[in-house]
């Protein structure tokens, strides 16, 4: 019984933590962005995830515009751990469906 309610558990923290990006747009706010050598730095490092498409990278606003291909899957916290190597802090990640026009905020 309890085995069972482990295995439970575990696969109920695994769906919870693993957002995916089942959208064409990811849309990060970011912490530390200054220059146009952290973005470069930062756009290497999200290049490194399988399915992004293209990056934008807004130093003013502090923003990320990642554009997915279509039918990948992207985790939230692959997308945060990408983020915190290139030695920034993320913050709000909102993935978007622009063909469906819904929104989910994380």
């Amino acid at each position: 019984m309890q085995s069972r309610r482990r295995k439970s558990i575990v696969i109920f923290i695994f769906c919870v933590t693993t957002v995916f990006a089942q959208s064409n747009e990811v849309t990060v706010r970011v912490d530390g962005l200054s220059c146009p050598f952290c973005a470069y730095g930062l756009e290497k490092k999200l290049n490194d995830i399988k399915g992004v498409e293209n990056i934008n990278i807004d130093i003013e606003e502090g923003l990320i515009i990642l554009k997915i291909v279509e039918g990948k899957i992207i985790s939230e916290e692959e997308l945060r751990e990408k983020i915190r190597d290139a030695g920034f802090t993320p913050k709000e990640i909102v993935f978007t469906n622009k063909d469906k026009k819904t929104r989910e905020k994380e």
